[in-house]
C-alpha cells in the first residue's frame, strides 16, 4: 500500500499550439484507498495517471509516492491499461510470471503468488492458454494478475474496461471489487462512467473541462463489500444525482 499526493500540478504540452491539460491540481490517495477520477474525455484524466506513472513530468507542482518525488516508472506502481497488451507467444502463466523472471525475482517467491492470483481472478484452468484463446474480458484478468505479481503499492487502472461489452464489464467490476478486497492495493482508477466510479471507489475526484482541475471530491460512504447489486440502491442513485449535477454544472456532461 502506498500513499500517494499531487500538490499543485500543472501540465502543459508545448508545440506549435500549447495546450494546458492540468492546472493546480491537487488531491491524495491514502494507503490501501480507491480513488476513481471521474471526468470527460480530454479532461485531462489520463495525463494525471500518467505523471503518476512516472511516463511524463508535471511542469509545475509535485507528484510522490510515499513522500518521495516521482520521475521515472518504477516497480512500486502497476499500470494496467485498457488493452492488455499481453505477449501473444506466451501462455497465460508466462504472461503472468515474465515481469518477476526477468527482475531476477526467486520463483519460490513469485509462483505461489501467481498461483493465488490466478485463482483470484477465475484463470487457474487457463495457465497453458495464450492470449489468442482467451476473450476479451478474460485477456484484461491476466493483465491485471500480471501487475499485481509484481506487488506494486500503487496500481493504476486508466480506463481498463472501457473497450468490454457491458455484460463483461459489469463481470470485471465485480472481479476487481473481489480482488481489492483480498489485496488491499492503493487503486487510482481513471473512468468516464459515473456508475463505475460509485461502484468501486471510496472517493470520487469529479475533474473540470480542460484544464483539467479537481472540480469536487465526493465520498462514497456504500457498505463493502459491495457487488453489482450495489447499483440499484436508492444511496447510489442519490451519489448518481449528485455527481451528473456536479459535471454539468461544472460543463462536463458527457
Amino acid at each position: 500500500m502506498a500513499k500517494v499526493s499531487f500538490e499543485h500540478v500543472g501540465k502543459t504540452f508545448y508545440g506549435a499550439r500549447d495546450i494546458a491539460a492540468l492546472q493546480d491540481v491537487t488531491f491524495s490517495v491514502n494507503d490501501g484507498e480507491f480513488v476513481a477520477l471521474l471526468g470527460p474525455s480530454g479532461c485531462g484524466k489520463s495525463t494525471v495517471l500518467n505523471l503518476l506513472a512516472g511516463f511524463e513530468n508535471p511542469t509545475e507542482g509535485s507528484v510522490r509516492i510515499d513522500g518521495g518525488p516521482v520521475s521515472s516508472p518504477g516497480p512500486d506502481r502497476g499500470v494496467v491499461f485498457q488493452e492488455a497488451a499481453l505477449l501473444p507467444w506466451l501462455t497465460v502463466w508466462k504472461n503472468v510470471t515474465f515481469g518477476p523472471e526477468v527482475q531476477g525475482i526467486p520463483r519460490n517467491t513469485f509462483e505461489p503468488l501467481t498461483r493465488e492470483l490466478l485463482r483470484l481472478v477465475g484463470l487457474e484452468a487457463f495457465t497453458d492458454s495464450l492470449p489468442v484463446q482467451l476473450s476479451g474480458g478474460m485477456r484484461q484478468r491476466v493483465g491485471i494478475a500480471r501487475v499485481l505479481v509484481m506487488r506494486p503499492r500503487a496500481l493504476l487502472m486508466d480506463e481498463p474496461f472501457g473497450a468490454l461489452d457491458a455484460q463483461t464489464r459489469m463481470q470485471m467490476q465485480q472481479l476487481l471489487l473481489d480482488v481489492w478486497q483480498s489485496r488491499r492495493t492503493s487503486v487510482l482508477f481513471v473512468t468516464h462512467d459515473i456508475d463505475e466510479a460509485i461502484l468501486l471507489a471510496d472517493r470520487v475526484l469529479v475533474m473540470s473541462v480542460r484544464p483539467g482541475r479537481i472540480a469536487r471530491e465526493i465520498p462514497i460512504t456504500l457498505p463493502r463489500p459491495r457487488s453489482i447489486n450495489s447499483l440499484t440502491s436508492s444511496e447510489f442513485m442519490s451519489y448518481k444525482a449528485q455527481i451528473m449535477t456536479e459535471m454539468n454544472v461544472k460543463g462536463a456532461a458527457h
